[in-house]
């Protein structure tokens, strides 16, 4: 029988989430129809060019126009497919740097879920979880997954930093993570190359060396790239997952988690937190660390 604390629980696992997937579906579409105008309508300029030079000199098996529509409408059908279908596999891994965890870090992971299964017996498998190698203490959700650094696993904070990113896995967040990645191909392929040790950079040198052609060639090619749309619409996207950290701090705190997730916040993030300028609108996805260890405290303090 459960007890009306676990109900309580229960009802705070679950802040909004139908609403919070509409909300985040809706910026979604406005995203994708603005790649469909800027990213893949370069896109699809620039290989329809490039392949219609090339073609009148060596033959494609496909014409300039059909090879120029896959090219701008294949990386908007894959992301539209990473919210029905995100990777995990070993492709997946590969290109985040990620990999399965080590015997030892599995155990580690499976003490975490043991202890909040201890809280909430309903609560699934763990399912895939990845490791980065990074020292530091970092974690994601993504697409199907949970992604945790080897210096997480290293610390005591395991649980409480899990059970925030299962917020995200168990709502639409990670796949809209995985959906909105899928948009972007690349950065700036011909931005300023950093230079090397013990070289000083030529001050203008960029501007000097490329002029126009140089910074037409850079537009034209960060637009195919993606990502622009978002970009775009960022303000909207910021407040987006402000709110949905909070979200996930509610779920970890269901599950127990609250004052350990809140030590972590005050150790780990606390101390490095950015301010969030702002004049009209506020770009940060990410609330005041501040704050949320507040709203942390009061939750765990309610109990």
């Amino acid at each position: 029988m459960h007890t009306q604390a676990e109900s309580d629980r229960r009802d705070r696992r679950h802040p909004a989430s139908a609403l919070s997937a509409v909300t985040g579906l809706l910026l979604y579409l406005p995203t994708l129809a603005g790649e469909a105008m800027l990213g893949a309508g370069v896109r699809w300029l620039l290989v329809y060019l490039g392949a219609a030079t090339v073609g009148a000199i060596v033959p494609l098996g496909l014409s300039a126009e059909v090879l120029a529509w896959i090219a701008a409408l294949a990386p908007l059908a894959w992301s539209v497919l990473g919210l029905f279908w995100p990777g995990r596999g070993w492709m997946w891994r590969r290109r985040l740097g990620a990999r399965r965890p080590s015997t030892e870090e599995a155990m580690a992971i499976d003490d975490a879920q043991a202890v909040l299964r201890s809280v909430d017996p309903s609560l699934p498998e763990a399912g895939d979880v990845y490791v980065l190698d990074d020292p530091l203490p970092a974690a994601a959700a993504r697409g199907r997954t949970v992604i945790l650094s080897r210096g997480l696993l290293e610390s005591d904070a395991v649980p409480a930093v899990y059970a925030h990113e299962l917020g995200h896995r168990r709502s639409l967040d990670a796949r809209l993570t995985e959906a909105l990645e899928r948009l972007e191909l690349w950065g700036d392929p011909l931005g300023p190359i950093e230079p090397q040790r013990g070289v000083e950079a030529t001050a203008g040198g960029e501007e000097r060396s490329g002029g126009l052609l140089l910074g037409g060639a850079r537009w034209a090619l960060r637009l195919a790239g993606g990502g622009c749309a978002e970009g775009l619409l960022r303000p909207l996207w910021a407040a987006y997952w402000r709110d949905r950290e909070y979200a996930a701090d509610a779920h970890a705190a269901s599950l127990g988690q609250a004052e350990d997730l809140a030590r972590h916040l005050t150790e780990q993030e606390l101390p490095f937190d950015p301010p969030q300028r702002r004049f009209l609108l506020n770009r940060a996805e990410h609330p005041p660390v501040a704050h949320r260890i507040e709203r942390l405290l009061a939750t765990g303090g309610s109990k």
